[in-house]
């Protein structure tokens, strides 16, 4: 819908949602994310991304505080555990880059699940983007919990897991300290914006389910994605220089994919924006 000054004014340039796949997944026309931006926009992108769980915004050319100021649309930017990729002078901004041992996280996952109110969205800025390969998967966890037979739903309903930090060896002591605390979360969540349910967790920050071994759980979740995580619910996004992603942690699960050239360089700016608790209603 068009978006106008919140408090009268020209009508902005109307902001475009199109379809990227099926089942998730939108690109939006119309914004400029390195220009404040408006409540009636504001809210026209929260919905959007609340129904098509991942958002694709072209040619944006941001500065570190411009980035900060278009993400705070989707929720307060949060600290990210891994401050050893915290930009310098900009530590609400990580730095995905595949050196210095890095390796991207090709397993599916939900940022932070760790924390008591994790992530409402992820939010990724193309910087600099390889020829070829490189890209990030997102699959639709809403599409995933309705796909599975009743009796399974139910069962996934009354389990929760325990989170903590997952073991990356240059995770700094003070980060474990203040992050690695076990923090409970159920394995299915309502969205708070769109009132659906989704398959919810984190296989390596879950260090067991409730009621399970750690091994047990293991093998649960794993078996889980591999049967969930199907082609259909499935969209890629393959980065272009100046591409903002913005992923909706609260229903989807996301991977990077490390099949590109490592002479080349894959530097993506991270910004995770705080959501609700977790809750099943």
């Amino acid at each position: 819908s068009p978006s106008r000054l919140s408090r009268g004014g020209p009508p902005l340039t109307p902001v475009r949602v199109s379809r990227l796949h099926p089942a998730l997944g939108a690109e939006v026309g119309g914004v400029d994310l390195g220009k404040p931006i408006d409540e009636a926009t504001r809210q026209t992108l929260e919905r959007a991304l609340a129904d098509h769980l991942a958002l694709v915004f072209r040619d944006q050319s941001l500065t570190p505080a411009q980035y900060l100021a278009a993400a705070a649309v989707f929720g307060p930017p949060m600290e990210q555990h891994y401050s050893q990729h915290n930009m310098p002078g900009f530590p609400l901004i990580g730095l995905i880059w595949h050196r210095n041992g890095q390796q991207p996280a090709e397993q599916w996952h939900t940022d932070h699940t760790n924390r008591e109110r994790p992530p409402a969205a992820t939010i990724l800025y193309g910087v600099e983007i390889p020829s070829a390969g490189g890209g990030t998967s997102v699959a639709n966890m809403r599409a995933a919990y309705v796909a599975l037979p009743e009796d399974e739903r139910r069962r996934l309903e009354s389990l929760k897991t325990f989170n903590g930090l997952d073991g990356h060896a240059d995770t700094r002591q003070e980060d474990r300290e203040k992050y690695g605390k076990p923090i409970e979360h159920p394995m299915v969540r309502t969205h708070p914006v769109h009132g659906t349910r989704a398959v919810y967790f984190h296989i390596s920050k879950a260090t067991h389910i409730g009621g399970m071994t750690p091994e047990a759980s293991k093998a649960f979740m794993r078996d889980l994605l591999d049967r969930v995580i199907q082609p259909g619910i499935v969209y890629h996004h393959e980065w272009r220089k100046g591409d903002v992603l913005v992923i909706d942690d609260r229903a989807t699960m996301h991977r990077a994919h490390g099949d590109y050239d490592r002479s080349q360089s894959r530097v993506l700016w991270r910004i995770i924006v705080e959501g609700d608790r977790p809750r099943l209603v």
